[in-house]
């Protein structure tokens, strides 16, 4: 039952991606028809800030690029909903942009046709303001009604956590072990150098006012793309490998049980970095094996790291341990 309901939900979240662009392409190809022999041939195609044309196209070129976007926002976030099901949080926001975008393009586009109608010179078409406001209320609208066509983001849906029988690693009660790795991202430097490459460009070009959020975001994304991981009778501790801050722990009295899985960043949590979804948490820097722990929430705390089933075995004695101890104390 509880898969039936999953699977249900699935197929609502990408419908709400998908129909809103299809209904939008379909509204367009016909008004594109009813009125293609009152268009005139070089059509106006761009209407600029102050209401009038500043961009034109054949009426052909302009249908086929209206259509192309259209078909490409239902498939490009039709496949995204599908493909990120283990993440429902993520899936319900991307089905819902994937739907307003598609109203609020398909508006402006009908808008910009019917404002072609009947003209003579295309370079004397104006479009109201009141077009691009009735386009972005339609597009809120839409959202509106696919967050709740959505469903809610937790609806018993939930990630596999450790197994039941998850190892342990054989320690004496005099005996203490500590575990160490170190984790690193490949996408996460990447971006932040480009991000900070464009604050660089943008500092130069227009001043440093407008360049601040990205270098703001660019410079520490750079930097903080590798992380020490530590498993020990502290519990979990995640530092960045450069500087002592921002450190994140998980102690062992908040640890269930531990496990290992594989976890895909962008499908599993929506990207890279601290992530945090319902019913889920972690440390997630690249696509592999990862420590997975059930903490007494309920809920799951995961890092990638190599190695991690070796983490997952002392974590597990050493909870053991901390257990044993606070019953007999």
């Amino acid at each position: 039952m509880p898969h039936s309901r999953s699977a249900s939900l699935d197929a609502r979240r990408i419908a709400v991606a998908v129909v809103p662009a299809l209904i939008a392409a379909a509204v367009v190809l016909s008004v594109f028809l009813s009125v293609q022999d009152r268009l005139p041939g070089r059509m106006a195609t761009h209407i600029g800030a102050g209401g009038n044309a500043d961009g034109f196209s054949g009426q052909g070129s302009f249908l086929a690029t209206a259509l192309g976007v259209l078909v490409g926002d239902g498939v490009l976030f039709g496949g995204l909903a599908f493909w990120i099901r283990p993440n429902p949080g993520v899936q319900r926001v991307l089905a819902v942009i994937g739907g307003a975008v598609a109203v609020l393009t398909g508006w402006l586009v009908t808008a910009v046709l019917l404002a072609n109608t009947d003209v003579a010179d295309a370079a004397t078409v104006t479009l109201p303001g009141t077009q691009a406001a009735l386009a972005f209320g339609a597009a809120a609208l839409c959202a509106a009604v696919g967050w709740a066509a959505c469903g809610t983001a937790q609806e018993t849906e939930t990630v596999s956590g450790p197994s039941a029988h998850a190892p342990r690693l054989t320690l004496g009660d005099a005996e203490t072990a500590g575990w160490t790795q170190v984790t690193g991202s490949r996408v996460l430097p990447v971006t932040g150098a480009l991000i900070l490459a464009a604050g660089i460009v943008v500092c130069v070009t227009t001043g440093w006012a407008p360049a601040l959020p990205l270098l703001l975001t660019g410079a520490p994304m750079a930097v903080l793309t590798s992380a020490r991981v530590t498993a020990d009778r502290r519990g979990i501790t995640v530092t960045p490998s450069l500087v002592p801050w921002p450190r994140l722990n998980v102690p062992l009295e908040r640890i269930t049980e531990a496990g290992h899985r594989t976890v895909n960043p962008l499908r599993d949590f929506g990207g890279w970095g601290y992530r945090a979804r319902p019913g889920a948490s972690g440390i997630v820097l690249r696509t592999g094996d990862a420590i997975s722990a059930r903490l007494t929430t309920g809920s799951e705390f995961v890092v990638t790291v190599d190695d991690a089933a070796t983490a997952a075995a002392l974590l597990n004695t050493l909870a053991d341990r901390e257990r044993r101890t606070s019953a007999g104390g």
